[in-house]
């Protein structure tokens, strides 16, 4: 029995997720649909972002989420909105006679920052408010350093308070002259 089968067996709530790169896995998509039909997954497609990792400047969005979106209305017009929970990241969607759902994250195009709420934390301890930042706040060194813990969490406060408003403005505001380079590895994802 594979790991997916025990984990729907045990009631255990499935996203399947995939990141949408031009000329790599745009074939995948329908396919990774069609396995709502019969299971109880929600399958989410999320934008090409810019952390690769590699130093190259990101070379802009081919399959944002209107595309996305396009492509899989084209072979399952049926589709239709779902409401999504607060806070949500993803668009999400039903298929009329699917078990499952199907989200879009719009994580380059960066549509639902005004909701946004989350926060990361590096491996290396940088504070992030938005994967698009450079780090707000190194807790690992706070903390090795001794930091209160009344200081700190007024820190944290503070940072959370003050935090951009959306990722082009987190991106915009980041110390290095040029574009995002770290991986999501690196970010913590």
């Amino acid at each position: 029995m594979t790991t997916l089968d025990e984990l729907l067996k045990h009631d255990i709530e499935v996203k399947i997720n995939a990141v949408v790169m031009d000329g790599k896995n745009t074939q995948d998509i329908i396919p990774l649909v069609e396995l709502t039909r019969d299971l109880p997954v929600s399958v989410r497609f999320i934008e090409e972002m810019p952390f690769n990792g590699d130093g190259h400047i990101y070379g802009g969005l081919k399959w944002d989420y209107v595309r996305i979106l396009d492509e899989v209305q084209k072979h399952f017009p049926e589709i239709k909105k779902l409401d999504d929970p607060q806070y949500s990241t993803s668009y999400n969607y039903q298929i009329s006679g699917h078990k499952g759902s199907v989200g879009i994250i719009a994580a380059y195009s960066r549509t639902f920052c005004g909701t946004c709420n989350r926060i990361r934390i590096t491996p290396t301890g940088e504070l992030k408010t938005c994967l698009y930042d450079n780090g707000v706040l190194n807790v690992k060194d706070l903390l090795r350093q001794g930091i209160k813990e009344n200081d700190l969490k007024e820190m944290l406060l503070n940072t959370f308070n003050s935090r951009a408003k959306d990722g082009w403005e987190a991106e915009h505001l980041r110390t290095e002259s040029q574009g995002v380079h770290e991986s999501m590895a690196t970010i913590g994802g």
